[in-house]
């Protein structure tokens, strides 16, 4: 009873301290409950264009447990910095170090029923409202209902029980290895003078540029997804290393300008940050790097999320599309029947026969045939022949062309130059085309052309020079597509849909076994822009739900680093303001020192998480290809706004913070 009564009022005495490490806790279980219940939904198992949301959720999952676990441990470690005098204390009145176990033991307990019975409280009501806003965001059905669990709220149990657990022993073991004087006066431990490290400051501009130099440099979407996370890695590096020992250098630059160090506002932030940089700069470095976490996060998931119609025109040419892989000339009229019986119109229809694209290996205006085993993402391209008999049908031109001539329209990507040069002959591009009506540039990750030459003929001969010997036969084998826009009801729309897929169906129901030019593919395929819809915004309203989720999390971890490095400083630095007071420091001058302080540290974080974000715009942009977005001007506009709003966020936990270390330090 000694040690429960003792345990409950270090809780209630400490609360400036353990007030905001029970929040984080409670937070952190209200998380893993909402992640719960995302997951284990049965009505997401039942959807199927939620499978890749389910996925993601999945991952998601994963990463807020970890992110639980390392951030749990941080936040404690600022909590035992600051409780090892009152431990020292105890131990020195004659608390034995066991009996000082019993105690933290207890203590631990306390938080733990406190954090899960309030997380699970609030966890609950928080995550009916945001899987209510989930069902908003992804146009869910009936089926994803709101459900919880015992084996939720067990699973999370043992995870909180087992990061207490580890809390503690680490604890624990602070008490143990550190003898009374040092717990009494460990708060107040200063840190040597450091040097000034030019060579690892050196390293981290090094692996900060090269981080930089990837983003700029990578051009295909396929290289950025590996680049991306290498790039991550340096800059992270890079920034502890640059602001660990290269503020140092800064700092001792500034205590050699003489007007700049012996004056009231400087001298005393300079000199105490000299002092305590190591740990200072490692703060400062943490929140840069999640600062720069929370705005990839929310402006990638944000810019995706809105860009959602530019995603599905890019996608979707046409509304609807019917195609085989072998010449099917009856489909058109299938096509046509099928629109006719579920009444609805098809405007802006074509019917293609074209053989087969054919991927090859471009270097400026050279072609040449890919191998498989050499395959160069930055350099690879696809190519569609067509003969001009074939455009001047679906375009109503009068087109005409010698052997050795084309015309070209860059489907996707660019293309300079007049000439096109394969392994055995140079093509004269007659015309570079800036639109086809049949054919309408779209996104795609590598480039892609459509080249019309004299005649079928010559389309084939030109396949023979760019495909493989073994795949030729395949490769000019003639496919047939047919597309279209629809007016008609979205009732009448879906129907339609739903009658070209059941005739897919027949179709490769019918072409089973059959040796196909594509083996991996369906014999007929089909594609609708509502079908798209309802998936992709099943998709990227998940994907921004977590990206908002992470962002959440960063952000509750930004602001709690930041009010315990400023509780941490503000105890560290009490003792030298109230020596400077006595000596003279009027409290307007505490108070303009203070400013400068947090001045100091406050727009370092900031301004380096924005410069990085510039930095990653272009990779995230080649990333988000991968998705189909292509506005980048939506992406431009969506990654401002995310950094105003942030740093409004950033700026209000700063001065909440600031007025916290100002009471610490000011001498009534």
């Amino acid at each position: 009873m000694f040690y429960l009564k003792l345990g409950w009022n270090n809780l209630k005495k400490n609360k400036t301290t353990y007030g905001p490490f029970l929040l984080s806790m409670i937070f952190l279980v209200a998380l893993n409950i909402l992640m719960q219940v995302m997951l284990g939904n049965e009505g997401m198992r039942t959807l199927p264009q939620a499978a890749t949301v389910r996925s993601i959720f999945g991952f998601g999952n994963y990463v807020v447990m970890i992110f639980s676990l390392i951030f749990s441990f941080y936040t404690n470690s600022f909590l035992i910095k600051q409780r090892k005098k009152e431990l020292g204390l105890y131990n020195i009145l004659g608390l034995g170090k066991n009996s000082l176990g019993v105690m933290l033991f207890v203590e631990t307990l306390l938080s733990l029923l406190i954090v899960l019975v309030a997380g699970v409280v609030s966890g609950t009501i928080f995550s009916k409202f945001l899987f209510l806003v989930m069902k908003k965001m992804t146009g869910f059905g009936a089926e994803f209902v709101f459900q919880l669990s015992v084996t939720m709220f067990v699973s999370i149990a043992v995870l909180f029980v087992g990061i207490f657990l580890i809390l503690f022993f680490y604890n624990f073991l602070q008490v143990i290895k550190t003898n009374p004087i040092e717990l009494l006066h460990g708060g107040q431990t200063g840190e040597k003078e450091p040097k000034s490290r030019w060579i690892l400051s050196i390293i981290g501009a090094v692996l900060l540029g090269v981080g930089y130099y990837l983003s700029l440099t990578i051009k295909s979407p396929v290289e950025a997804f590996a680049a991306f996370f290498i790039a991550i890695i340096l800059v992270i590096v890079g920034t502890y290393l640059l602001t660990i020992a290269g503020s140092v250098t800064v700092l001792k630059f500034l205590r050699g300008r003489k007007k700049y160090y012996y004056n009231p506002k400087h001298f005393v932030n300079v000199s105490g940050m000299i002092y305590r940089m190591k740990q200072n700069g490692a703060g400062l470095a943490s929140i840069c790097i999640l600062c720069t976490m929370v705005l990839v996060t929310v402006s990638s998931t944000a810019g995706l999320y809105f860009g959602k119609e530019n995603v599905l025109s890019g996608r979707n040419p046409f509304d609807v599309s019917l195609s085989t892989q072998q010449q099917t000339p009856e489909i058109e009229a299938t096509f046509e029947q099928l629109a006719k019986e579920n009444n609805v119109e098809v405007t802006d229809g074509y019917y293609l026969e074209l053989p087969n694209s054919v991927g090859v290996v471009r270097d400026n205006q050279k072609f040449a045939p890919t191998k498989k085993e050499e395959i160069n993402f930055s350099a690879f391209a696809m190519i569609q022949f067509m003969p001009v008999e074939e455009y001047n049908r679906l375009t109503g031109q009068t087109e005409t062309l010698s052997e050795n001539e084309v015309l070209l329209y860059p489907i996707a990507g660019a293309f300079e130059g007049t000439e096109m040069q394969l392994p055995e002959q140079t093509l004269t591009v007659k015309k570079q085309l800036t639109e086809v009506e049949f054919l309408p540039s779209i996104p795609e990750i590598s480039d892609s052309y459509l080249v019309v030459t004299a005649s079928t003929t010559v389309s084939n001969q030109l396949i023979k020079e760019l495909e493989q010997p073994e795949n030729y036969e395949k490769a000019i084998q003639l496919q047939s597509e047919v597309t279209g826009n629809l007016k008609g009801t979205q009732a009448n729309r879906d129907k339609f849909t739903q009658a070209l897929a059941s005739y897919a169906t027949e179709l490769n129901n019918a072409n089973a076994g059959k040796e196909l030019p594509q083996p991996n593919m369906d014999f007929a395929d089909y594609t609708s822009i509502d079908d798209d819809r309802t998936e992709t915004n099943a998709f990227v309203g998940g994907f921004l739900f977590i990206g908002l989720v992470f962002g959440l999390s960063f952000t509750l971890a930004t602001a709690l680093i930041i009010y315990y490095k400023q509780i941490s400083e503000g105890y560290g630095d009490a003792k030298r303001f109230e020596i400077m007071q006595k000596v003279g420091m009027s409290h307007q001058e505490v108070r303009q020192t203070i400013v400068s302080q947090i001045l100091m540290v406050f727009l370092f974080p900031i301004t380096l998480a924005a410069i990085h974000l510039a930095f990653a715009l272009p990779i995230i942009r080649k990333l988000l290809l991968l998705f189909g977005l292509t506005d980048q001007n939506l992406m431009s506009l969506v990654t401002v706004i995310s950094v105003v709003l942030f740093a409004a966020c950033y700026l209000l936990v700063y001065l909440f913070t600031s007025k916290v270390y100002y009471r610490i330090v000011e001498r009534k």
